[in-house]
């Protein structure tokens, strides 16, 4: 199931998005005020208990989700939560904003951890009743076929993307300004074809990086001006600690510490808020991701 699947485009309509019709007076003038991410980003910060995570992450991995990581678990709960809170879902272009028409993630993967490693990105597609195995075998199916000990270039499995970015790397400088030009103004109409949406990072539901992986805590990343990508999330590394229970018994506890950065224009604070805590839940009681939803809640885009 895809978001507001069936629904029929309009004019004004986006091949990617349906445009968002029944705003409020300050949802419609927000993005005129606001004209670019870089004027409408806020940051969350969020530091989340994942010590039954763990134990619920080994146990999977030795029986029904073998390969199963934590990142996947962050993963399923983002898509968990787009199913219940759909506006998080949506992008602004031209000033209007539009709610996407598919669930999809962008994730870099390291071929190695030396510094002339190189690094890929996938995108992988969800449907919004997925559940936490369907999430991690869409992931490691696109993961797992990167060959690590070649380049980019030399890795028979790249990805359509991949073999973009590499063409466009070996053209003029004043050609790639060209090429980039053009696509931002498409992109800004909705006239870029899909078939180049369909294999950019830059076009997704959210973007996360795991800089756990690298040993770092995670940063606030920037969202970027060209695409659609209203949220990017960091992780950073798994810390341990102990502390006393309310009984005033020493517990070891590990915690995730986890940034985002937004775009403020598609949808207030309080479903910020709302999205937020549904991802919460999902990381740290992860078993309810095991099953669907009880439903799936679509956007309400159209006027009454």
């Amino acid at each position: 199931m895809k978001p507001l699947e069936g629904r029929k485009r309009r004019f004004g309509d986006r091949n990617d998005g349906f445009l968002v019709r029944n705003l409020d007076p300050m949802g419609k003038l927000i993005p005129f005020i606001m004209k670019s991410k870089a004027d409408s980003w806020v940051l969350f910060e969020d530091r989340i208990d994942i010590t039954h995570t763990q134990d619920f992450l080994h146990k999977m991995r030795k029986g029904e989700i073998p390969g199963l990581t934590l990142y996947h678990i962050i993963f399923a709960a983002i898509v968990r939560t787009y199913s219940q809170v759909p506006e998080l879902n949506r992008f602004v272009a031209r000033s209007n904003i539009y709610a996407r028409n598919e669930m999809k993630g962008s994730m870099v993967v390291m071929k190695g951890m030396q510094r002339d490693s190189e690094r890929t990105t996938i995108m992988p597609r969800f449907e919004m009743d997925a559940t936490l195995k369907e999430v991690s075998e869409e992931i490691q199916a696109q993961a797992n076929p990167i060959d690590r000990t070649k380049k980019v270039a030399e890795d028979e499995n790249r990805n359509d993307f991949d073999k973009l970015e590499l063409a466009l790397s070996l053209i003029p400088n004043w050609l790639i300004s060209l090429v980039f030009g053009l696509l931002k103004f498409l992109d800004r109409h909705g006239w870029i074809p899909k078939k180049i949406t369909d294999l950019s990072p830059f076009h997704a539901s959210f973007f996360i990086t795991n800089m756990g992986s690298i040993g770092m805590q995670p940063v606030y990343h920037h969202i970027y001006e060209f695409g659609t990508i209203s949220i990017f999330g960091a992780i950073g590394s798994k810390e341990t600690v102990h502390e006393l229970d309310r009984n005033g018994v020493l517990r070891r506890k590990t915690y995730l510490n986890m940034k985002f950065v937004v775009d403020e224009r598609i949808c207030d604070g309080f479903i910020y808020a709302l999205g937020f805590k549904h991802i919460k839940s999902g990381i740290s009681k992860p078993e309810q991701l095991m099953e669907r939803p009880e439903k799936v809640v679509h956007d309400k885009i159209d006027k009454k």
